[in-house]
């Protein structure tokens, strides 16, 4: 078996095939992958195959290996980012704006100083991890954004919570987009939505937990040493978070070029076979700021971006609202918190199970759309019943509609998105883009569904009719593939790709003519 060597040796060794001075003539690797990219799903598959039995590798244990050390540790990952990112209704619940004498307004004001940065950044840092080895980036940043929560625990002044929350927002940035930028370098199409899936339902398991945790802490620990409840929250939460940076240096992957748990013939492996699926991804190649402009510009960048934000305004909608909306209700702060509990394993047990069927079936669009009706669902019914008892069971299943159509949405949208697009450009500025622009919608939330002054059913009467419009956005972009797809196929579109330069077809990737959008 071969040694497991340092990232350097081996991109030398594998990957002498494109120049970082933009050499336009470089000479293909051992592997001429020109042709192999027109081939059809099954010839694909075979030649895959044939890569696998030159190199003596057991596909399957492979595949496992890849789940093991690539996509565990970015669960993990994800499911601590979501810990510190989803708490702002359960602080709101738990008396922070009491303890810090601070108004409303002022608390929304302190939630966006974290999420301004956060949306921010997180384009500028797709962008970094082509110079810096991701798991330290990512390490770093979850280290750093954990201080600052845990931080904010013990502030006793409105402006120490503002800092505190700011600094989270730019170093939370550094995590989430770059997963699903990482991910699509690992996986092929058909493998791909079940692992998002994995990966996603561990935003159910973090809310799962972080209202578990805070109702315990609401019933044995609060005033405990002078902390009230919230405070215990942020405490523990930082501190899981500081501790798990550590593990995380040492766990998380790079990219499958400078991977550290990998053999040479794996990793080589890997690179082949999505290069036969997706074609090179231009891993050594630089870009300029130009072309980042060039890439936006593209509607299949940025349609997928403003559709990922209109899908993400629910689930962070979602989040802040439902303990609070059980307490409007009628509901204690404790039977609040106890009552959201169960939606969420509802919607992990969905989303899992979407996943699954989305890959089998080789489709994504009607899982996308199915969850935004559900969503819509869910709202309506929320919004315009009125003639039954506050603590009905109808208006409780509004809940797991919403937790299983909303959550399976997004991501299954995403991954789509991602998965539709090759090439370290492209991926790079989507998932930066659909990431942040989906988090922006938390502001939403904060803004409309945590103020008092509106009521519930007006704050959910212009939540389904943003899930109405993201409905119709998803649409959109299966009009836009079918367009790209049936362009691909003309004479003229061809020539035109033919007439770029090698480099120019590396970085364009998915626009090759040979390329399929799927739906």
């Amino acid at each position: 078996m071969d040694s497991i060597k340092s990232k350097d040796q081996r991109e030398i060794e594998l990957f002498n095939i494109e120049d970082k001075h933009e050499d336009e003539n470089y000479d293909s690797s051992h592997f001429s992958l020109n042709n192999d990219f027109f081939l059809n799903d099954e010839s694909k598959a075979l030649k895959v195959k044939e890569f696998a039995l030159e190199l003596q590798i057991d596909e399957r244990k492979l595949m496992w290996k890849i789940d093991f050390f690539v996509l565990a540790p970015f669960c993990l990952l994800y499911l601590i980012a979501n810990f510190d990112r989803t708490h702002f209704g359960l602080l709101y619940l738990n008396g922070i704006t009491s303890t810090l004498e601070i108004t409303q307004l002022q608390y929304f004001a302190a939630c966006a100083a974290f999420f301004s940065p956060y949306v921010f950044f997180q384009f500028f840092s797709n962008l970094i991890l082509k110079s810096v080895r991701p798991h330290f980036w990512i390490s770093i940043s979850v280290l750093f954004y954990g201080a600052f929560v845990l931080a904010s625990g013990f502030v006793k002044s409105y402006s120490g919570y503002i800092a505190c929350e700011f600094f989270h927002g730019v170093f939370q940035s550094g995590c989430d987009s770059a997963v699903f930028y990482i991910l699509a370098h690992y996986y092929e199409r058909r493998e791909s939505q079940k692992r998002i899936s994995y990966f996603y339902s561990t935003q159910h398991i973090a809310m799962l937990i972080n209202t578990v945790l805070c109702y315990g802490i609401n019933l044995h620990m609060h005033d405990r040493y002078g902390l009230e409840t919230w405070r215990w929250l942020l405490i523990i939460e930082g501190s899981i978070t500081m501790g798990s940076a550590f593990i995380l240096f040492f766990i998380l992957p790079d990219f499958p070029e400078g991977m550290r748990f990998f053999t040479n013939n794996e990793t080589l492996f890997i690179v082949k076979k999505l290069e036969v699926y997706f074609g090179k991804s231009g891993y050594n190649i630089s870009f300029s700021w130009k072309e980042v402009g060039q890439t936006l510009r593209d509607p299949m960048v940025w349609l997928p971006g403003i559709a990922a934000m209109f899908l993400g305004i629910i689930p962070y909608d979602f989040t802040y609202i439902q303990s609070i909306s059980f307490n409007f209700l009628g509901y204690s702060v404790e039977g609040a918190m106890e009552k959201a509990i169960y939606p969420w394993i509802c919607g992990f047990l969905y989303i899992i199970f979407t996943g699954y069927m989305s890959d089998y079936f080789r489709i994504r669009s009607p899982f996308v759309i199915v969850g935004t009706i559900f969503t819509i669902y869910g709202l309506m019914v929320l919004r315009y019943i009125h003639s039954v008892s506050m603590k009905d069971p109808w208006k409780y299943s509004t809940d797991f509609f919403i937790a299983c159509g909303a959550y399976s949405a997004l991501p299954h949208f995403i991954g789509w998105a991602t998965f539709n697009l090759c090439g370290h450009l492209r991926r790079s500025v989507a998932t930066s883009l659909m990431i942040s622009l989906s988090d922006l919608s938390g502001l939403y939330g904060l803004f409309i569904l945590l103020n008092n002054n509106i009521k519930l059913t007006k704050a959910t009467t212009v939540g389904y009719v943003w899930e109405i419009v993201s409905l119709l956005l998803v649409i959109a972009y299966v009009c836009l593939v079918y367009h790209e797809n049936k362009k691909k196929r003309s004479r003229e579109y061809k020539d035109s790709f033919n007439e770029l330069s090698e480099r120019k077809k590396i970085l364009v990737g998915d626009k090759n003519p040979s390329y399929d959008y799927m739906y």
